[in-house]
């Protein structure tokens, strides 16, 4: 069967800000609260996710996520209330673009 693919992500300067790999490691700190447990999920090294996440928070008006700081009763992650905005609007989008394409089956089926 054909389809189309297609993958999205925001850019700027032609850095890559956000995309997939960004909302799933924000949707892990979210369910684990807790970065080095979202980094190792992703198998990605807690120094990639801690850049990830610094890199995603100066590139957002407001912190997607807030890293508090280990201690006798261990650190912890918290994706903010703006944090779980970008990633339902980021969805959203996706989803709309989906259906666009979708809607072009036809096309595809023209195809040899």
């Amino acid at each position: 069967m054909k389809e189309f693919r297609f993958k999205c992500w925001v850019e700027e300067d032609g850095e890559k800000i956000f995309g997939p790999g960004p909302v799933e490691l924000l949707r892990l700190i979210e369910k684990e609260g807790s970065l080095s447990k979202a980094a190792d999920k992703m198998k990605m090294s807690y120094k990639k996710a801690w850049d990830m996440v610094k890199r995603l928070n100066e590139h957002s008006e407001d912190p997607l996520v807030i890293l508090k700081k280990g201690g006798s009763h261990g650190g912890g992650a918290q994706v903010t209330a703006h944090g779980i905005r970008v990633m339902a609007e980021f969805q959203s989008i996706q989803d709309e673009l989906k259906k666009v394409l979708e809607s072009q089956q036809d096309f595809l089926q023209k195809l040899k």
